[in-house]
């Protein structure tokens, strides 16, 4: 199947790029294998740090503008996409060499999600003609690290739309399974032949690693009573997932929430806020089934593989706040959105002597002041939901994994400094935007 791929621009900061699997290449294991990613070379390997002459695989107005690429790198990309494309290597035309510093080896590997960091590579990005299909490489200056653009796919299976009976079979099963429907009344509307990039990808993920570990199989959409579902089955049908944003909608008693499981969480909301459990209610229960653990602990951003959870999601009024948990079938695992702070503790604005002290000399040795001429002009009682978000971070999972402690503000000349510090003071932790 030919996919139409898009040829990206260069890349020129830590936030824009294309997203998607990345397989690095290293050039001793291509050396030394007769199979993956390098092929049976039918051109000749030119020796180390000789330029790539373009003049016969550009057009005009690219001829000899191979901004120093080596013949031997450019070799390596041209019988690699000849062999995705199902070409021959006199096919396949360089149409553009950009020499390149990325910025670090996530923007290198074509990461959509990276720190900023500076972490230098010097290279080429490279662009390769296959017929209707642009290919994207980034290659470092060695070549010991050649990358293709993830968006790229494989375009030369056979059967493309041919999905076996068998794993129609079983995915028509597993729809009706799970939406309570009879099989006769479920469809396939559309099946596509796909290399997924690798198996984060396969399950669905959002946020993956750029990882090139390819799972050969098909994408398979099933109408379920005037819904899509969308599945991804591997070649064999050993593996077959659903979205997990598709949720069970054939379950019994989807709304009641057993008393016991009620109860418990009464209790901690109670033990939490500080009032009465008599005075608390649960306002609205909903059966659900959670793609993942981190899905199900509240995580922001998570990788979206299907490791289901089934159990409730709990809204729990106290006060004038709603509460929302999370309750597996069992109420072995019972989470509170981490969004929510307790706020029954006692002396919650009373930060010990021995805190604030440690504190305050933090600040004299950093900002240079005599520790007598700082004070402390706040400090307030806090659950940080994690480790993530006591350090200060700024893009965070939401998982709940919490840390009693403090957010503290001082005053240091005409600047506040904030710190956040845990129970035992072990953990001191100052702003990071903060100036040194």
């Amino acid at each position: 199947m030919k996919s139409n791929i898009k040829l990206f621009p260069t890349i020129n900061s830590t936030s824009n790029f294309p997203k998607g699997v990345v397989f690095t290449i290293a050039l001793t294991s291509l050396l030394s294998l007769g199979q993956g990613f390098i092929g049976n070379y039918s051109a000749e390997a030119a020796p180390r740090g000789e330029p790539i002459q373009l003049s016969q695989r550009l057009p005009d107005h690219f001829r000899n503008r191979s901004n120093g690429l080596p013949r031997r790198i450019a070799n390596i990309i041209i019988n690699d996409a000849a062999r995705r494309g199902r070409v021959t290597s006199n096919q396949v035309r360089i149409t553009q060499v950009r020499s390149q510093t990325f910025a670090n080896p996530c923007i290198f590997n074509f990461g959509e999600v990276c720190t900023r960091e500076y972490n230098p590579i010097k290279g080429w990005e490279v662009i390769v003609t296959v017929q209707n299909q642009y290919f994207t490489y980034h290659v470092d200056e060695s070549g010991s690290q050649i990358v293709l653009d993830p968006k790229t796919t494989d375009s030369g299976s056979d059967n493309s739309y041919q999905l076996p009976r068998a794993i129609a079979n079983n995915i028509l099963r597993d729809a009706s399974r799970r939406s309570g429907e009879n099989i006769s009344n479920l469809r396939i509307t559309q099946a596509t032949r796909k290399t997924f990039g690798n198996a984060c990808e396969f399950n669905f993920g959002e946020v993956c690693t750029q990882q090139y570990d390819p799972i050969q199989g098909w994408e398979v959409i099933v109408r379920v009573e005037g819904r899509s579902w969308t599945y991804h089955s591997n070649e064999s049908g050993s593996q077959i997932v659903l979205d997990p944003q598709i949720s069970d909608s054939g379950s019994e008693n989807s709304g009641q929430l057993p008393s016991a499981i009620a109860d418990r969480i009464l209790r901690d909301a109670a033990r939490r806020s500080g009032e009465d459990v008599n005075d608390l209610r649960i306002s609205e229960s909903t059966r659900k089934t959670f793609g993942n653990t981190c899905e199900f602990n509240f995580g922001e951003v998570c990788t979206r593989e299907y490791n289901p959870i089934r159990g409730w999601e709990v809204i729990v009024r106290v006060r004038r706040q709603t509460w929302t948990y999370h309750v597996d079938e069992s109420a072995s695992r019972i989470v509170l959105d981490p969004q929510i702070s307790d706020s029954g503790s006692e002396n919650s604005g009373q930060l010990p002597r021995a805190l604030a002290d440690k504190i305050l000399r933090d600040a004299a040795r950093r900002s240079g002041e005599d520790v007598n001429d700082l004070r402390i002009s706040e400090s307030t009682r806090k659950t940080f939901s994690n480790r993530c978000v006591f350090n200060f971070g700024e893009i965070c999972t939401e998982e709940y994994n919490p840390i009693e402690g403090w957010e503290v503000i001082v005053r240091v000349r005409r600047q506040t400094w904030t710190y956040h510090v845990d129970e035992s003071a072990s953990r001191i932790v100052l702003d990071p935007d903060i100036g040194r």
